[in-house]
């Protein structure tokens, strides 16, 4: 698109893709949550759109982070294991301190050193991000029960409950979304993470530091997942052995159904991982209002949907590297 001062305005197609999906599923579920003997749109009431705005902070907060890594055109599946180890570690240190408050700094320093060393083997061995994830996703899990099993579940401190309080919980995550989007988008750690998933070999060989900046994509995927161990115990109110269970796979489907390609590079924008957090929730949502709330059938809505996107998505980016030659 061009303006009138003849500059041009990069807006592609695959952009808008999840701005569209956003939009499809907003309105149809709208549409058909609308009760006929009250007159009201039960999706549209301010508790159910408080119920989505809650159920979607965690996939953000965590999303954040792993945004990172998968513009890079990696992934990090450890998220999930990784907030529960995060989460029980720092409630246990909590109470056999007797300070609450260590829970805070704990949860995110853990859940940084598994983010650290997760991007020191990515990035010094050269081991792939998926193969080393994934085998933390199952190493982890199993110390994560192990001590769970010899400590029994423990309770949020209760002069820590306050975090779940609206008055608390929401600007704060306003202030971490504000902060992520910065970094991302507007600072060399963003701009050197696009670049690594467009071309590795040409931002190495423009100067770019390709360790360095992995291993700190995959810091601030672990930091983030520390800080979604704080928001899982205040709304749960306790340790789980279930904490974190399948939160990778929600992650990674909310960066991709928002428009986010497999490669990363500059198909990672913020808003994506907004957009496709919401989209699911939803999904869940909006049938669980009108009644379908099956597991099987939320989950093959997502799964086609996800399906449709990528592949418009991709269509819509293979067209745009096929004109690049000409110039137009």
């Amino acid at each position: 698109m061009r303006l009138k001062n003849g500059r041009n305005l990069n807006i592609k197609f695959q952009d808008l893709v999840p701005f569209i999906a956003f939009l499809v599923i907003f309105i149809f579920f709208s549409i058909v949550s609308y009760d006929s003997r009250t007159g009201n749109i039960r999706m549209l009431t301010a508790y159910n759109l408080g119920l989505i705005l809650d159920q979607s902070m965690l996939s953000i907060i965590v999303g954040c982070g792993v945004l990172f890594v998968v513009a890079q055109g990696s992934t990090d599946l450890s998220v999930g294991v990784n907030l529960a180890l995060s989460g029980v570690i720092a409630t246990w240190v909590a109470h056999a301190s007797g300070v609450p408050f260590l829970l805070l700094p704990v949860s995110l320093i853990v859940g940084l050193i598994v983010g650290l060393f997760n991007g020191i083997v990515v990035s010094k061995f050269k081991v792939p991000s998926f193969m080393l994830t994934i085998a933390m996703l199952f190493g982890v899990r199993g110390l994560v029960n192990y001590i769970q099993v010899n400590i029994a579940t423990q309770r949020l401190p209760v002069s820590m409950a306050f975090l779940n309080a609206p008055y608390v919980k929401i600007p704060l995550f306003i202030v971490i979304v504000i902060i992520m989007a910065y970094v991302f988008e507007f600072t060399k750690t963003g701009r050197y993470s696009r670049a690594i998933g467009e071309n590795e070999t040409a931002a190495k060989f423009v100067g770019i530091p390709i360790s360095k900046t992995k291993i700190t994509a995959f810091a601030l995927s672990g930091l983030m997942a520390g800080m979604g161990a704080i928001f899982s115990l205040a709304t749960i109110g306790s340790t789980s052995q279930q904490m974190g269970v399948f939160l990778e796979i929600r992650v990674i489907m909310a960066i991709f159904l928002g428009g986010v390609l497999v490669k990363g590079g500059s198909s990672a924008k913020f808003y994506k991982i907004l957009l496709g957090s919401f989209s699911i929730t939803m999904i869940i949502n909006g049938l669980a209002i009108i009644g379908r709330s099956d597991s099987q059938v939320s989950q093959s809505v997502q799964g086609i949907l996800l399906l449709l996107i990528l592949a418009v998505s991709i269509i819509a980016a293979n067209r745009s590297e096929k004109k690049k030659p000409d110039g137009s």
